[in-house]
């Protein structure tokens, strides 16, 4: 592993070098070259892969700005612009499982997230628990996975996830108790979550 898992590599994304885009393209990047770096490296684990990623993106983005910003919600049609580039990649470089588990089992910023599931147990590996966790997240549809990856890998509050994706709070609220439930189901049916203790239980 090239790059320490989760690193602060954020001020990586800067902007892109060599070219020149519009002015109004340029304050979005400003504003969503971080998030958009983050999203791609904790997908990918990769650093230098992630910036030419979003570079990329805010190349292909230079080219139809003009019409992008005519449409309703321009943000995510540029979030969609990098999420099917890091889509490609993610096809044959993904990281996001062994990540994932890595966190887990150390217990950082997935601690709110697993005492809400209340998924770990005396008798279960964190490891396994980080293990099964990840494949979960990788096989949700694309909007809440990308919730997911926002708020809890790369950490992002529930605003600045609306803003990086385009969206609105209630949107991305909304996403994550659904993708919780997906994981949930998922867990318990590996029998890794306390019986009768999740939210659905208790309804």
């Amino acid at each position: 592993m090239t790059e320490p898992p989760f690193a602060d590599t954020a001020d990586t994304a800067g902007t892109t070098p060599g070219i020149e885009l519009p002015i109004t393209l340029e304050a979005f990047q400003r504003l969503h070259a971080d998030a958009y770096f983050d999203y791609a490296y904790a997908c990918l684990g990769d650093a230098h892969l992630a910036q030419e990623l979003v570079s990329e993106a805010f190349i292909e983005l230079g080219h139809c700005w003009e019409r992008v910003l005519t449409y309703p919600q321009p943000a995510a049609t540029a979030w969609a612009a990098l999420r099917h580039l890091v889509e490609v990649e993610r096809e044959h470089r993904d990281r996001l499982e062994e990540r994932v588990a890595f966190r887990v089992a150390l217990r950082l910023e997935w601690e709110p997230f697993l005492d809400d599931l209340d998924a770990i147990t005396a008798s279960v590996d964190c490891l396994e628990v980080g293990m099964a966790l990840g494949a979960a997240i990788k096989e949700l549809p694309a909007a809440k996975f990308d919730v997911i990856v926002l708020r809890f890998v790369v950490g992002l509050k529930v605003a600045d996830t609306a803003q990086a994706m385009g969206t609105d709070e209630g949107t991305v609220k909304s996403l994550t108790n659904q993708a919780r439930t997906k994981l949930e189901a998922r867990l318990r049916s590996r029998r890794l979550l306390r019986p009768g203790t999740t939210k659905e239980d208790q309804e």
